[in-house]
C-alpha cells in the first residue's frame, strides 16, 4: 500500500524499520506478481525522494511479529465455481540497521522474515514463505554507491499467470551517483530480476536492465536530463526479448507538497522469435505525491511495463495501470482510500494457435491503520473489491485484519 508523505502533523515519533518490511508480507496484496518483473522501470517518488531520518531509531537489530487474518471470497480468481478462503499469517521479522541518521559514509540495512501462513479450506497451500533483503551503501562528498539483494517467496493469486500461484522472485544489482558540478548529477544502475513458479504450467522469467542518465538543476525545484536505458527479458514461453530506450526524465519538488518524478520517451524492441528487425513504441512513466494540507495527502502514478506471459506461449503482456489513493492523517492514524486500473495488452512474438483477449483489471481498497499501546503494535484493517475483464472474467472481495507488534 502506498504510504503517505511526511508533514508537520503530529506523528507517532518512532516507525520501526522492520515495520515497513512486514507490511508488504501480511496485508492484503493485489494480484501483480508478474509485474514485479518489472519494477526496475517505473518511475517512484521513493528512489528520488528517500525517507527522512526517523527521529528516535538508532542503529541496532530490531524484531517484530505480524499477525494477519485475511477472507478471499474468490481465492483462484476464476469466473465459475468460485472458492473462499480464511488464511491466516504469521510473520516473525528480524532487521539490523546500522545507520538510520544517515551520517555515516557506509550503512548497512538488513532484513528477514519467515511468514506462515495457514489456509483453512486447501492446506495444500499451508506453509512458510521467505523474505528477506540487504542493502550496503557508500557516500562520500560526490559519490553515492548502493548494492543490493532481496528475496521473497510468494502464495497468492497472479492475474496475468491466471489463478493462484506458488513462486519467487529475486532481485539484485548495484546504482550509483556522481556529482559532476555544481547542478549536474550523473547516475548508473544495473539490476537484474528472476521469477520462478513452483505451480502449475507457467514459465518463469529473467530480466536484466542497465541504465545511465544525467539530471541538470534548472532551480531548487526541477531537475530534468536524459535517459539511456537498456533492457534484456529472456522466457522459456517468450524468448529473448532487448529494448532500448531513449528518455527524458524529470523530478519536482515544491517543499513538502508536492513531489513528481516521470520520464517519457521511446523505445525500439526485437524479440527472438519475430527477426532482427527494432519495433519503436512509446513508453514512460510518472509518480506524484501532493500534500494538500496537514491532515490530506493524495499519490498517483502512471506506469508501463513490457513483461512475458507466464501462461501462454509466445506472448508478451504490455501493462498499462494507473493508480491512485487519498490518505486521511489523524493523530495515531490514518484512513486511506485508493483505487487503480491495470489495461494488459497481450502481444503475439511468434506463432499462435488463437489470439489472446487483453485484460481489463480495476481495484480499489479503503485501509484503515493506528498505532496502540505506546505505539509499539500497530493495527490496519483493510477491504477490498477487485474485478477483471477480458479471457476470464472474475470478481473477488477481500477483507484483511491485522496487528504488527515491536519488540
Amino acid at each position: 500500500m502506498p504510504s503517505p508523505l511526511p508533514h508537520s502533523a503530529p506523528r507517532p515519533s518512532t516507525l520501526p524499520f522492520f515495520l515497513a518490511l512486514v507490511g508488504c508480507i501480511a496485508p492484503i496484496r493485489a494480484q501483480d506478481f508478474t509485474l514485479r518483473l518489472g519494477k526496475s522501470v517505473y518511475e517512484s517518488v521513493d528512489a528520488v525522494f528517500p525517507a527522512e531520518a526517523v527521529g528516535d531509531l538508532k542503529g541496532g537489530f530490531y524484531f517484530g511479529l505480524a499477525g494477519n487474518v485475511t477472507y478471499d471470497s474468490n481465492l483462484f480468481i476464476v469466473d465459475d465455481y468460485t472458492e473462499s478462503e480464511l488464511t491466516t499469517v504469521v510473520a516473525p521479522s528480524l532487521s539490523y540497521r546500522s545507520d538510520p541518521e544517515g551520517g555515516a559514509r557506509i550503512s548497512v540495512e538488513a532484513s528477514y522474515s519467515p511468514a506462515l501462513l495457514v489456509f483453512m479450506n486447501n492446506s495444500d497451500f499451508t506453509g512458510v514463505d521467505h523474505s528477506g533483503s540487504v542493502a550496503i551503501r557508500y557516500q562520500a562528498n560526490r559519490t553515492t554507491l548502493s548494492l543490493h539483494a532481496d528475496y521473497a517467496d510468494v502464495t497468492m493469486a497472479d492475474r496475468l499467470a491466471g489463478g493462484f500461484v506458488e513462486a519467487s522472485i529475486l532481485n539484485y544489482g548495484i546504482d550509483g551517483s556522481y556529482q559532476l558540478g555544481p547542478r549536474t548529477t550523473l547516475f548508473g544502475s544495473w539490476v537484474a530480476a528472476m521469477t520462478d513458479f513452483d505451480s502449475g504450467a507457467r514459465a518463469g522469467a529473467d530480466a536484466y536492465t542497465a541504465e545511465v542518465s544525467g539530471l541538470w538543476d534548472a532551480s531548487e525545484r526541477l531537475r530534468f536530463g536524459p535517459a539511456l536505458r537498456y533492457t534484456v527479458m529472456e522466457s522459456d514461453a517468450t524468448g529473448e526479448r532487448d529494448a532500448i530506450a531513449l528518455l527524458l526524465k524529470t523530478r519536482y519538488k515544491s517543499g513538502e507538497r508536492l513531489r513528481l518524478a516521470a520520464s517519457g520517451g521511446l523505445e525500439f524492441e526485437k524479440n527472438s522469435r519475430l527477426g532482427d528487425d527494432w519495433d519503436p513504441s512509446l513508453v514512460g512513466g510518472l509518480s506524484a505525491d501532493y500534500l494538500l494540507s496537514e491532515r490530506w495527502s493524495f499519490r498517483a502514478a502512471i506506469r508501463y511495463a513490457t513483461v512475458p506471459a507466464p501462461s501462454n506461449l509466445n506472448y508478451q503482456v504490455n501493462d498499462l495501470s494507473f493508480t491512485s489513493s487519498v490518505i486521511r492523517q489523524f493523530e495515531r492514524g490514518s484512513l486511506e482510500l485508493g483505487a487503480g486500473i491495470g489495461i494488459s495488452d497481450y502481444e503475439a512474438v511468434g506463432r499462435v494457435a488463437a489470439n489472446r483477449q487483453n485484460d481489463e483489471y480495476l481495484t480499489s481498497y479503503l485501509t484503515y491503520r493506528r498505532e496502540i499501546f505506546s505505539e509499539r503494535v500497530t493495527f490496519d484493517t483493510t477491504v477490498r473489491a477487485s474485478t477483471n475483464d477480458g479471457r476470464i472474467d472474475w470478481s473477488q472481495w477481500q477483507v484483511s485484519t491485522g496487528l504488527r507488534v515491536e519488540f
